[in-house]
């Protein structure tokens, strides 16, 4: 499946901030995952439960793809670029 893609520019700071929202959204969406067990309605946990696992995967897609532009942050594989 095709999907639409954009180049975004952070520093070391913006990542790491950004980085860290998004392991707090993960650890949010795992314990909004245990909570929804106490849904009494089958059909709504069901339902409750695949939104919050599909936020949560991409979130954590997210941060994986954060935790690289870390590591290169680190390791100086960059460009220079002028800052607007």
């Amino acid at each position: 499946m095709k999907v639409a893609q954009v180049p975004v520019y952070l520093d070391l700071e913006q990542v790491k901030l950004i980085r860290w929202d998004m392991q707090e959204a993960v650890l949010a969406a795992d314990e909004d995952l245990e909570v929804t067990m106490q849904i009494g309605d089958v059909t709504a946990r069901r339902l409750a439960r695949e939104e919050i696992a599909k936020k949560r995967d991409i979130h954590q897609e997210a941060i994986d793809k954060l935790d690289e532009a870390f590591k290169k942050l680190n390791r100086r594989d960059y460009e220079l670029r002028e800052s607007d």
